[in-house]
């Protein structure tokens, strides 16, 4: 069939020799059928390319978007047995009506009709019809939305006071763990991980589902990671919700961070720093230029100190502007521009428009590649201050890191202010911030204009430190 169907796109003048052979080389790319690669490449509509697949094989082509489908049949048949053979059930009369990617598939055509005997009261039949993969996918779409749309009181319930219990409980995250036959939900308080309940894996699809949808990701894919974000009224209060969903073994896993938007921001005191600490870091934000940067590990409350570093800052005389991924603390009187996954605007991209707006503080999420870097750097050599966090095990570490991000050390010297490496100590009411303020010297400038050796810089610090 193939080579036919090449044949008859080339006769009929659907598409040009030269896009077929860009097609040919597409489809050895990716492993699809032909027919899809050049309706992705829209060299030919789904409806041409269907007529003529049609033609030649001798099955019927349907656009499934333009029926009215039962969609209770593919809850019968199951959503994953759909996904994975690419059929769909849409209509039961005298005959099981099945729309296939591939009807000509007899191996599929054997286990839809296995698996839908059940569906007859008397002897059965199966009419096969050609899809298109998208108008699959919608029909697969609609399927799980009308299961999710119906009110279902348990769900409901369950659903809600899953979301209160973390809220109430200063959960960071709520992780849904999928096991071979439940689904595990965890919350993490204080930096623990701590188990909260088992659930079943038809009531998580629902709640997969229903974050998808808030979150506007594609309900049909399963088998990528997605990421996303919605904002959900708990206890009356508002909540920026970041979704992301990996693939593993026994199904999606599923994690859920909280940043209640209206989250009072701690001074640095109350976070739990030391009076010396406080003093030296206020005067380092009144600094006009240069970079001081806060280092530590995933969840050690490094935007937070960064937000408190603003707190000592005059916005009404100062224009201070943020980049962060996500926006954890919105505060009036500061513009705070949030970047998002595979967004239009990049870290970079946003320092890059910042310099236009005469910022004299800038304040930058995660300096994470070398574009930030560069951009970062020179920021700090034209007249501001720049606040930021970057990935490093300890202050010392740090320069090494810009230069491997590609900054010359020779360029880097002379520009970082300080360096405040943060974790978060267990106490009794919770967990408090406790760091190391590295202020860096001249000698220590030096040792970075050299290579920002960790060592040497370590020596040097302590054995000057007074």
């Amino acid at each position: 069939m193939s080579e036919r169907f090449e044949e008859s796109l080339l006769e009929k003048g659907v598409i040009t020799s030269d896009q077929l052979h860009i097609a040919l080389i597409e489809q050895q790319k990716h492993d699809e059928f032909l027919s899809e690669i050049i309706i992705n490449l829209k060299f030919a509509s789904p409806a041409v390319v269907g007529e003529l697949l049609s033609q030649i094989s001798g099955y019927r082509h349907i656009d499934l978007q333009t029926l009215q489908l039962d969609v209770n049949l593919i809850t019968k048949l199951s959503r994953e047995f759909c996904e994975s053979y690419n059929v769909v059930p849409f209509r039961l009369d005298e005959a099981l009506h099945v729309a296939m990617l591939d009807p000509e598939n007899v191996i599929t055509q054997d286990l839809v009709k296995k698996n839908t005997r059940h569906f007859f009261n008397e002897a059965p039949q199966w009419v096969f019809y050609h899809a298109n993969k998208h108008s699959l996918l919608h029909a697969l779409q609609q399927s799980i939305q009308s299961v999710v749309y119906t009110f279902d009181a348990s769900f409901e319930n369950l659903f809600l006071n899953l979301l209160h219990e973390a809220f109430s409980k200063n959960a960071s995250d709520i992780h849904f763990m999928p096991l071979e036959q439940m689904v595990l939900v965890k919350f993490r308080i204080h930096g623990e991980l701590l188990i909260y309940q088992h659930i079943e894996k038809t009531i998580f699809d629902k709640a997969a589902v229903r974050f998808k949808i808030l979150s506007h990701l594609d309900i049909a894919e399963r088998r990528r990671s997605q990421s996303g974000g919605c904002v959900l009224n708990i206890h009356n209060n508002q909540v920026d919700c970041r979704v992301s969903f990996h693939p593993c073994l026994w199904g999606e896993s599923l994690v859920v961070r909280l940043l209640p938007t209206n989250r009072e921001i701690l001074t640095l005191e109350s976070l739990g720093f030391g009076n010396k600490q406080i003093d030296a870091m206020s005067k380092l934000v009144e600094k006009t230029s240069g970079l001081f940067l806060i280092c530590g590990s995933t969840g050690a409350g490094k935007t937070t100190t960064l937000h408190a570093l603003l707190q000592m800052c005059d916005c009404l005389k100062k224009n201070i502007m943020t980049l962060e991924q996500p926006i954890e603390y919105r505060v009036n009187g500061i513009r705070q521009t949030e970047i998002h996954e595979n967004g239009i605007v990049s870290f970079a991209d946003g320092i890059r428009s910042m310099l236009r707006h005469d910022p004299d503080i800038m304040l930058i999420g995660e300096i994470r590649d070398e574009d930030t870097a560069k951009m970062a750097l020179r920021a700090s050599m034209t007249g501001h201050l720049v606040l930021a966090t970057i990935h490093a095990p300890c202050p010392f570490t740090v320069p090494a890191r810009l230069i491997d991000l590609g900054i010359s050390s020779s360029v880097l010297s002379g520009q970082i202010l300080a360096v405040l490496s943060q974790k978060l100590v267990r106490v009794t009411e919770g967990r408090k911030a406790e760091g190391e303020l590295v202020v860096f010297t001249d000698g220590m400038h030096q040792l970075v204009g050299e290579g920002g050796d960790s060592a040497k810089l370590s020596n040097f610090y302590q054995k000057n430190k007074s």
